[in-house]
């Protein structure tokens, strides 16, 4: 299995990064729903847990990083590249 890390540093305390990631979540159900099951954020909404179509990770915001963990299973294991690359555009705005 292949595993997809990232920590962004960023400039835009708690709050700040908060509104960005959730816009961001939003983007992500609009544009790839069909590939995520679940979504199970904690109570002050600063880390979640995501599962979907061939993988399983998790995020957590501090005042200033956001880190990314997503294991890819064996199917989604070959678009590694691809995936990364989507992330990486994705979180342009955090910093």
């Amino acid at each position: 299995m292949a595993t997809i890390n990232r920590e962004i540093k960023h400039s835009l305390g708690l709050d700040g990064a908060k509104s960005v990631v959730g816009g961001l979540v939003k983007k992500i159900e609009d544009n790839y729903g069909s590939l995520i099951s679940d979504i199970k954020w904690n109570d002050d909404k600063t880390a979640a847990d995501v599962k979907g179509k061939g993988f399983s990770g998790n995020f957590a915001l501090t005042a200033d990083t956001v880190k990314i963990n997503i294991e890819l299973g064996f199917l989604t294991s070959p678009f590694k590249g691809k995936i990364e690359e989507e992330i990486d555009k994705q979180v342009a705005d955090l910093k």
